[in-house]
């Protein structure tokens, strides 16, 4: 089938969203039912414009109308000496038999001085032509509203479903969220970067076990921002196909980091232990191929995910076990109060380099809450600091504080500036046998 242009122009009183999407609106209202034009059938149209019209973009109009799918194109035309003013100009590239002849090109409004001899169109009904314009704008802007009451946000997180990660994201975001599992934590960074997730959840630190390296390390490597923390309750279960009692089990599985601070409740029980390469993937796996005597260790949320009995709860021997995890996304976060910041910097090699960057904060009072070093991958024996204090890098004393970091550092990085979680107070209940341990 031929492509043929459908020529339209016409021009607007003033420059404002409204009326170049009114005029443009019936433009193509009449190119449609003068030349009988489906959307289907429209290969792309391509829109330009003069250099006085700026408050909006006349394809708009297209999509108001109905034409989702169509390609189309905008642009300013150069000017010219003496030309028209205000001027819309729609090229329609149409796949019809129709021939060329019988094509009916609208020139409205001041355009018609453009094309004299196509200034008379064929009788349309007004009213029927605005009516139909008002039902497909309705349509449109029902469409889209309920585009985006149905848009759930996208949450990437490391580990199968049911993992503690995933526990995290509805701990943070609640129910209403899509949670997309990664592979491994490179994962969630390339699901927010290609927008295929809006945000990551990514763990940072334990209380039990201390910091995860690789996390800080992909921090430093990507452009991502932290958006929030969260602070997860690690309560391990341990969890079987129903029909299983305490008795039955004599094998558990489960990470190897699972089983480590479950290790005096295993060995009470006289357990064997098996590592698996994750908590959920233990659960995921045992209710996909059941073995007697084997129970997992993991979540709540993997136990009702799988279909699997908690035989037992709370068997982690530290009841303060906490996981820390960042919110990671694009862009900065809105500034909020009761602000944490989180950066990384190095110094240079020279005696009391570190000291001098630290003192930057605590002469204007600043409380630092984490300070880490890593190895510089680039730099052997140099290292970079990974550094969270109270406030929100816009606070007058951050900011001069920031300011004299980047005087003294090597390099700074801000990480993001964002809402604090809530700290935890069960560490009031840490018993007298755990006190002894720390």
């Amino acid at each position: 089938m031929p492509s043929r242009g459908v020529r339209g122009a016409t021009t607007t009183d003033e420059n404002t969203a409204e009326a170049i999407l009114r005029e443009t609106r019936r433009l193509l209202a009449l190119m449609i039912h003068l030349n009988g034009i489906k959307p289907d059938d429209v290969a792309s149209v391509i829109f330009s414009t003069t250099r006085d019209l700026t408050a909006e973009y006349p394809a708009l109009a297209a999509r108001q109308l109905g034409w989702l799918d169509t390609a189309l194109l905008c642009g300013h035309e150069m000017d010219v000496p003496g030309g028209l003013p205000r001027c819309i100009r729609v090229l329609v590239n149409w796949n019809t038999d129709t021939p060329g002849h019988d094509l009916v090109h609208v020139y409205l409004r001041g355009a018609r001085n453009l094309r004299p001899d196509k200034a008379t169109l064929p009788p349309v009904n007004d009213d029927e032509l605005d009516n139909w314009i008002d039902h497909q704008v309705t349509a449109w802007q029902d469409q889209k509203s309920a585009k985006k009451e149905k848009r759930m946000s996208v949450v990437a997180f490391q580990g199968e479903h049911g993992a503690y990660s995933e526990q995290a994201v509805f701990q943070h975001f609640g129910q209403e969220v899509a949670s997309l599992p990664c592979y491994a934590f490179e994962g969630i960074f390339a699901a927010v970067e290609s927008r295929e997730a809006d945000f990551g959840l990514l763990p940072v630190e334990n209380s039990v076990a201390g910091s995860i390296n690789r996390a800080f390390d992909l921090l430093l490597e990507h452009d991502l921002r932290v958006w929030g923390e969260v602070l997860l309750r690690v309560r391990h279960n341990l969890m079987a196909p129903p029909g299983t009692s305490l008795d039955d089990v004599t094998t558990v599985r489960s990470h190897p980091q699972a089983l480590a601070q479950c290790e005096r409740w295993i060995n009470q029980h006289g357990l064997k232990a098996v590592t698996w390469y994750d908590t959920a993937g233990s659960a995921k796996e045992l209710a996909a191929a059941p073995e007697p005597g084997v129970a997992a260790i993991a979540s709540s949320l993997a136990a009702e995910t799988y279909g699997l009995e908690i035989l037992a709860s709370g068997i982690e021997d530290l009841t303060w076990n906490y996981t820390r995890f960042f919110v990671v996304g694009r862009g900065d976060p809105p500034i909020s109060g009761n602000a944490k910041t989180s950066l990384v910097f190095a110094v240079t090699h020279e005696p009391g380099s570190l000291v001098a960057c630290l003192n930057e904060f605590s002469s204007r009072g600043i409380n630092l809450t984490k300070i880490e070093s890593r190895p510089r991958r680039n730099r052997p024996w140099h290292y970079v600091f990974y550094l969270d204090f109270d406030g929100h890098w816009q606070d007058p004393s951050c900011q001069q504080a920031l300011v004299g970091l980047l005087t003294r550092a090597a390099f700074v990085k801000h990480l993001g500036s964002y809402p604090a979680a809530e700290m935890p107070t069960e560490n009031a209940d840490v018993g007298q046998s755990e006190l002894l341990q720390i």
